[in-house]
């Protein structure tokens, strides 16, 4: 699941973190265009992982409701600066309630830290977080091998970086019951990004 340390790395690294990737960095933006145009309007959308708050901020101002979560509370705090009209929460997804329903699960540049042995229960969250016919947007570090594996980032705080293939990245959507509405390269192809629906049964 999401370690403690994830929380405690962020936290230190939170002001260096947002002032390289930038909070008017625009690498999502692509990605952030194509999100909304899956869901109806005013829907109510998930953040996890919102870190500086920048795409919140972007899917609030297109209309919808939306809630940022993060485990760092520096991370919040900073967003909390860039964004004070949005909602932020530090918070854990994996012990997030379920009474809520969202129609969108916004979640980049995550789910890299969640281990191999992990990642279908932490799918299954985010899944009982969506409503029956709910957008999910999930990226992940492509392995440069022909397998799945682990590694630790000895320059991020020494995080575990997790690196998928492109048909293991696939067959874990379709396997927690998830439609791929659209799948392709990220980030100069160093990344993955997958839109997916939730089937309604």
């Amino acid at each position: 699941m999401i370690q403690k340390s994830i929380a405690s790395v962020y936290n230190q690294i939170a002001e260096d973190y947002i002032r390289e990737c930038g909070n008017w960095d625009r690498l999502s933006l692509p990605s952030l265009k194509q999100f909304v145009k899956f869901l109806p309007a005013g829907s109510a959308v998930l953040d996890v992982g919102c870190g500086g708050g920048r795409d919140v901020e972007f899917l609030m101002k297109k209309g919808f409701s939306v809630l940022g979560i993060d485990v760092s509370k520096k991370m919040i705090s900073l967003a909390k600066k860039h964004a004070p009209e949005t909602k932020f929460r530090v918070a854990d997804i994996t012990k997030f309630p379920t009474r809520k329903k969202f129609d969108g699960i916004w979640c980049c540049r995550v789910f890299n830290h969640i281990s191999l042995k992990d990642q279908n229960k932490f799918l299954r969250k985010l899944k009982s977080l969506l409503r029956p016919g709910g957008i999910l947007y999930l990226t992940s570090v492509v392995s440069d091998q022909k397998f799945d594996y682990e590694k630790f980032d000895s320059g991020n705080g020494n995080l575990l970086k997790k690196r998928l293939t492109g048909q293991s990245f696939k067959k874990l959507i379709t396997g927690q019951g998830f439609t791929i509405l659209k799948f392709k390269p990220w980030q100069d192809k160093k990344g993955m990004e997958i839109f997916a629906r939730k089937l309604v049964r």
